[in-house]
């Protein structure tokens, strides 16, 4: 990412990050971002090698930045969702995933790059990682109206689920050519959704998983059978 002795507000970054975002989503509507050489990507954006080191590491984190930036400002709203939106969470939820389809839309060719060919690119690890720092937020914040103590491996494994979920719901939609829209894609996905995803929290606050204790009752039932 940005060097950390780098002034990102000074004109003369704020000009070649301009120079290098055009440069870049140009490049990769038709090629990986880890096909995309510096010299290339520099000779695009009219900027030295010098400067392009300034922004990023590799074309691909470059790409990553930006990609990241456009969608936080929405996608980050899911750290605080269940705060803040109590027994709406869930529709605030669909809402956020719809944004990010739209925001998939307008730079498919550039996503399809990312998240459909092979092998992977090193910009779908930095979207993955953002994501999960984010659902992890998200997850921990469910974790807190639960009416009992979730262990670590719940927190983990819901987490891992979100973020491996978030990855399918862009693939998907993107792999079936986005016949659906943003909205009919979310609906189809909610229809899948892990049952914990679909508690709504008491009049006490609490989050009661019934169907999670159901299970567990059920499987405890189970192991005790000869």
């Amino acid at each position: 990412m940005t060097p950390q002795s780098t002034n990102t507000q000074d004109p003369r970054y704020l000009r070649s990050r301009i120079l290098l975002r055009e440069a870049i989503l140009n490049l990769t509507t038709h090629k990986r971002p880890d096909d995309i050489t510096i010299a290339e990507l520099t000779k695009a954006a009219g900027v030295s090698r010098g400067t392009f080191y300034a922004h990023a590491t590799t074309p691909a984190e470059l790409l990553a930045t930006i990609l990241i930036a456009e969608i936080s400002p929405n996608f980050s709203r899911i750290s605080t969702l269940i705060h803040d939106e109590s027994n709406q969470y869930l529709l605030r939820w669909r809402d956020i995933y719809i944004d990010l389809l739209k925001h998939v839309r307008t730079h498919n060719a550039i996503y399809r790059q990312v998240f459909l060919e092979k092998p992977e690119s090193a910009t779908l690890g930095y979207l993955t990682t953002y994501f999960r720092q984010a659902i992890s937020s998200y997850v921990l914040g469910f974790v807190t109206h639960n009416e009992e103590p979730l262990t670590p491996l719940w927190i983990t494994m819901a987490t891992e689920q979100q973020v491996h979920n978030t990855v399918v719901i862009i693939s998907s939609w993107l792999e079936t050519d986005m016949t659906t829209s943003p909205e009919l894609a979310m609906n189809t996905f909610m229809s899948l959704i892990p049952p914990w995803q679909l508690a709504k929290l008491s009049d006490d606050g609490r989050i009661y998983l019934r169907r999670t204790r159901a299970l567990h009752d059920m499987l405890t039932s189970s192991s005790k059978t000869p």
